[in-house]
């Protein structure tokens, strides 16, 4: 009993000293923005544009795809159920809180980890390999501002967006739904989902997308750049940044559904 809980110990110490790791490791990111010299922020500009490029741009026809598949399956399987007993108007309710609440953001961040993340991870880790971090911070580069913040900021706009294409695109697959099993008009499916559409809803999306951004920015930046030994560590630290990043949404998840949602 005693090494089971010696064991539990030593695995919660080696996790805090893994979290407070990440946090000095985001802290000293966001705090590298006041140093950006001018020329950098061109640099860094040219950076960002391809990681929004890459993350969100290439990744719309997958977005759309998971959105209109999963809003169409959800409300045609129960969309018929609810009309039989009267409880069609429930269909708003589980749009918004369902899909556009909770599986639109948990979903898309899910899809960028699986694109995005990864491959930040495996470049940075390459990078850091290759030695191009040490010339970097030999020719007086912050790597921060060339490796880092783009990367991270890239990855918060690029949620976002994506979080707001995958609402609009599982709205119109709901409405296929309903008009198709229930043969309800785009008025009424409109009416019903807008009154049940709040202000808190669209908040706690939008501080889910800002949230899960950093996230998926931060955690697979820090595992790139903490490979030391050589390429054999690449495949290790893209595992260890999209298990980490995964983990770390659904933990988020679950605490702000926990706490700030009533």
């Amino acid at each position: 009993m005693t090494g089971f809980l010696a064991a539990i110990g030593r695995g919660t110490a080696r996790w805090l000293g893994r979290v407070g790791l990440l946090a000095r490791f985001a802290f000293e990111a966001f705090a590298s923005i006041g140093t950006l010299p001018g020329a950098g922020r061109r640099v860094a500009a040219r950076v960002l544009l391809n990681q929004l490029r890459f993350t969100a741009l290439e990744a719309v026809g997958l977005i759309i795809l998971l959105s209109g598949v999963l809003s169409y399956l959800t409300i045609s399987s129960t969309i018929a159920q609810l009309d039989k007993v009267g409880a069609s108007e429930l269909i708003g309710k589980l749009m918004v809180v369902a899909i556009v609440r909770e599986l639109g953001p948990l979903l898309t961040a899910i899809a960028v980890v699986g694109r995005s993340g990864t491959a930040i991870t495996a470049e940075l880790a390459t990078n850091t390999v290759l030695g191009e971090v040490r010339a970097l911070k030999g020719m007086g580069i912050d790597p921060y501002h060339y490796l880092v913040l783009p990367r991270i900021f890239g990855c918060v706009v690029s949620v976002i967006t994506l979080m707001v294409l995958f609402d609009v695109i599982a709205l119109l697959g709901g409405y296929l739904a309903a008009g198709l099993f229930a043969g309800m008009s785009g008025a009424r499916y409109l009416g019903i989902v807008l009154a049940n559409l709040t202000t808190q809803d669209v908040v706690l999306t939008v501080f889910k997308g800002l949230l899960f951004g950093a996230v998926l920015g931060i955690i697979p930046a820090y595992e790139g750049l903490t490979v030391r030994r050589g390429p054999t560590e690449i495949p290790q630290a893209v595992i260890r940044g999209t298990v980490h990043s995964l983990g770390m949404i659904f933990v988020l998840a679950a605490i702000i559904v926990g706490v700030l949602v009533r």
